[in-house]
């Protein structure tokens, strides 16, 4: 077994610059501040001065990072996204079926309709903030990667014979947000969630008995 002495080069491959770290910290500071802002007012009410006053940064900080204030809300967008679709995979990973981790997936991405960030970041406010940046860009919903995820071990079971995973994502995706739209809008958000539970046990049960053999 060869001995591995300690060198500076071990330290600088370790431990980040300072100046790294400072860097990674004020852009924290900074999604930190608008995500609390964006969340309780909104894109459009929230200003560049709001999020620097509440980050408490220098504005010349904010435009290191980001070019601006849609780029700034594409990071929160980025980040409460990640951290939703992150917990449907986790869910459904943990069901024994792959229907149930269907079901369980889906369910918790409609759970998060029900938090503030979600709604107001991802379902209500990026349809006209960031619609622009899919157009020209091709951007890819993350979600798309979530329910390849959830839904092809379906297919590697031979639960859904014949029917090919890449439209049934996209068609899910359509439904998906069509219902955490309707969670998100409603005068009584979680009534509209359990309204949504009943859509989607019907949708997966017909689809369950279709496939049968």
């Amino acid at each position: 077994m060869t001995d591995h002495k300690f060198s500076l080069y071990d330290c600088d491959v370790a431990v980040k610059p300072l100046r790294v770290r400072q860097a990674e910290a004020t852009r924290g500071l900074l999604i930190d501040a608008a995500r609390e802002l964006f969340t309780d007012q909104g894109y459009g009410a929230t200003s560049i001065e709001d999020i620097i006053r509440q980050a408490g940064v220098a504005r010349g900080a904010l435009y290191h990072h980001f070019p601006g204030k849609e780029a700034l809300f594409r990071a929160v967008y980025d980040v409460v996204e990640g951290e939703v679709i992150a917990r449907v995979v986790t869910a459904a990973g943990a069901e024994n079926t792959p229907w149930e981790g269907v079901t369980a997936g889906l369910r918790a991405f409609l759970d998060a309709c029900l938090e503030p960030a979600f709604r107001r970041v991802v379902i209500l406010d990026s349809v006209s903030v960031l619609q622009w940046q899919a157009a020209e860009d091709g951007i890819e919903h993350i979600e798309m990667s979530m329910l390849r995820t959830v839904l092809t071990p379906l297919a590697t079971t031979g639960d859904l014979k014949g029917v090919p995973i890449e439209p049934l994502a996209y068609v899910a995706l359509g439904g998906l947000y069509g219902a955490a739209l309707y969670i998100a809008r409603a005068a009584e958000p979680a009534k509209a969630r359990a309204e949504a539970d009943t859509v989607l046990d019907t949708i997966i049960a017909g689809l369950r008995s279709a496939t049968v053999t």
